[in-house]
C-alpha cells in the first residue's frame, strides 16, 4: 500500500525508498509488508563522523551514551540531546505516513536539519511546503528543493 513520507512540512508521496542529500543516504524506508507501515533504517553521525545512533528497520540498534532514547518503539522513535533537542525522530502517524525528524551529519562542518516544519540545508536554506511523487523511487533533497532521483 502506498506511503507519505512527511518530513519538514514537505510531503514526498507514492512510497519513497532511499532519502539523500547530494550523495550521502540519510535514511531508507523499507515495505516488508504491503499492509504494513515502512520501516525505517538509518545511521546517524556527529560531526566527526562517529556513528551516534543506528536505527534498523525502525529498531534502536545502538545509541550513544550522551543521547536520551525518549521513545523507542517501531511506531515511534525518539532520540534527544539532553538539552531537548531531536538528534533522530520517527514516527508512523497512521498506516499510510510516517513522520522523520533530526540532524543529520553532511560532514566535518555541515548539517542538514529536519524540524516539523521545515528542512534547513547545510548553507541556511529552508525547504517547506513541496510536495512530490516520488513514483515509489529515491529522493534527493537538494539547493533546488526536493526531487526524484535519477
Amino acid at each position: 500500500m502506498p506511503y507519505t513520507l512527511l518530513m519538514g512540512n514537505n510531503f514526498i508521496s507514492n512510497s519513497p525508498k532511499k532519502i539523500m542529500f547530494n550523495d550521502i543516504l540519510l535514511f531508507e524506508l523499507i515495505e516488508k509488508n504491503n499492509n504494513d507501515p515502512p520501516l525505517i533504517s538509518a545511521d546517524i553521525y556527529n560531526y566527526d563522523h562517529i556513528k551516534i545512533i543506528e536505527i534498523n528497520e525502525s529498531i534502536c540498534k545502538y545509541c550513544d551514551d550522551t543521547l536520551i532514547k525518549k521513545r523507542d518503539e517501531k511506531d515511534h522513535i525518539l532520540i534527544m540531546e539532553e538539552n531537548g533537542e531531536i538528534i533522530f525522530e520517527s514516527r508512523i502517524l497512521d498506516k499510510n505516513t510516517i513522520f522523520v525528524s533530526g540532524i543529520f551529519s553532511i560532514d566535518k562542518n555541515q548539517k542538514l536539519k529536519v524540524t516539523q516544519n521545515y528542512i534547513i540545508l547545510p548553507f541556511g536554506k529552508w525547504i517547506m511546503h513541496d510536495r512530490i511523487n516520488s513514483n515509489n523511487g529515491n529522493i534527493l533533497i537538494t539547493a533546488d528543493g526536493i526531487k526524484i532521483s535519477e
